[in-house]
């Protein structure tokens, strides 16, 4: 027998109990993704941001080249970036037995965005070391966590490209449930989980500015 408004078998626990036991441990794998889409593209922005931002402070010929080129790179489309490197990369691409065709789309396109963010706060931070202010010079590092918690966040659209992270692993998760408030309650724990997860960087970097750098944040306040 049913009971009256479900779709599950009365004295049996409700369909959504059994896919939420499993869609937590699929949203933490898929989260997982994200941290490491968000880890690649930093360590790529640092690598290529840094020396723009030497190239433009340290060279007055290379200046307005460099410039033209953060500029570029701030006006691209994220979204439209990762399908044109994803048509040129081989569909079949590999590493440990792993597709990752999908996966260096994603972080190819968020490191284009993230090179020109570190690009922009490493000449201000230089700007700083050489007034010999130090500790506003510090605040680079807090604003590169920033943007790697942006990166992390917004990479959700490597699901349009097949990338399992945690955006695809809630969709696929949503697709098994058969009644539209299971979906809901579905969408509102990823959603849940997110805000968290936010909420805690935020906490983070408050801190961090807070503990590295009390006089500016003083002076700020």
């Amino acid at each position: 027998d049913h009971c009256p408004n479900t779709h599950t078998t009365c004295g049996e626990p409700p369909v959504m109990l059994h896919v939420a036991v499993q869609f937590m441990p699929v949203l933490l794998s898929g989260f997982l993704v994200n941290l490491e889409i968000g880890l690649a593209a930093t360590v790529i922005a640092v690598v290529f941001g840094v020396p723009l931002a030497m190239l433009r402070r340290g060279f007055a010929i290379t200046r307005p080249s460099v410039g033209l080129a953060v500029r570029l790179m701030q006006a691209l489309p994220t979204y439209v970036v990762m399908f044109i490197v994803l048509n040129m990369l081989p569909r079949d691409l590999m590493l440990y037995g792993r597709p990752i065709a999908g996966l260096t789309a994603v972080v190819f396109a968020q490191s284009i965005y993230l090179i020109a963010y570190v690009a922009e706060d490493a000449t201000e931070a230089l700007g700083h070391l050489d007034r010999n202010d130090r500790e506003r010079a510090l605040l680079f590092l807090p604003n590169l966590l920033r943007g790697f918690t942006v990166v992390v966040m917004s990479s959700g659209f490597g699901a349009a490209v097949g990338v399992s992270e945690a955006v695809n692993a809630t969709m696929h998760q949503a697709e098994r449930l058969p009644a539209i408030g299971d979906r809901i309650t579905l969408f509102a724990v990823a959603i849940g989980f997110f805000a968290i997860i936010v909420g805690g960087l935020n906490i983070v970097i408050r801190h961090f500015v807070a503990k590295l750098v009390p006089r500016v944040v003083h002076n700020v306040g």
